[in-house]
């Protein structure tokens, strides 16, 4: 077990490796030059890449639920002859 410091330390190492990684993967860096940043270039560049990430998100949300009233099977509109019945 632990020790609480122990575990605070391990929390704030994994977050910053993981928030680094998110940023290198975002821009196509290397995890050496997402380190090499400057704090407030880092910040930055998190932020941005949050923001562009989430919009993303939203935009795909929104065009699902807009093609989901849209997307039919063929032949189970009882309007429509079955494909190949002819």
């Amino acid at each position: 077990m632990n020790a609480p410091n122990q575990q605070k330390q391990v929390d704030i190492e994994m977050i910053m490796n993981a928030s680094a990684y998110f940023v290198a993967k975002h821009y196509g860096l290397s995890m050496g030059q997402v380190w090499a940043m400057d704090a407030k270039e880092f910040q930055e560049s998190f932020a941005f890449a949050s923001a562009a990430e989430r919009i993303k998100a939203e935009e795909m949300e929104k065009m699902k639920k807009e093609s989901k009233g849209k997307m039919r099977v063929a032949g189970t509109d009882a309007a429509q002859p079955m494909p190949f019945s002819e």
